[in-house]
């Protein structure tokens, strides 16, 4: 019996946080937000250029309502992410970023920096295209 419950405890404490597609769709409002000084449609394929350059799986892109869904994968520090981003038109030339990471399993994770990789990224991104060729 007692045995039972430590088990029990421990996948209380290991399940807890868990993010879903959903969940993390959900979070919209609590993530890290940044406004770049591009049009929406660059700004939205930056994005999943990032998410590409950082091999993340793409699980939902959804261009009108300005979301993408990505998941990243297991590593020596992290069981992996749910990572949301949500693409918001604030003017003529200006959008705002908001990306929300969850972890996949457990609390005690160390996953990377995913808004700071993606923001650099898509900075990166937009900053390329602008390059005349």
């Amino acid at each position: 019996m007692r045995r039972l419950a430590v088990l029990a405890c421990a996948a209380l404490v290991f399940g807890s946080g868990c993010a879903s597609v959903e969940s993390v769709k959900e979070a919209r409002g609590q993530g890290i937000k940044r406004t770049f000084r591009y049009p929406y449609d660059p700004v939205f394929q930056a994005v999943l250029s990032a998410a590409a350059r950082r091999r993340l799986e793409l699980v939902e892109q959804d261009a009108a309502a300005g979301r993408v869904v990505l998941s990243g994968g297991a590593s020596w520090t992290s069981l992996g992410e749910r990572i949301a981003v949500f693409v918001t038109r604030t003017g003529g030339r200006s959008t705002r970023v908001e990306v929300v990471s969850r972890p996949v399993g457990g609390v005690v994770t160390f996953p990377p920096d995913w808004p700071a990789l993606l923001f650099g990224d898509i900075e990166a991104e937009l900053a390329e295209a602008r390059k005349p060729r």
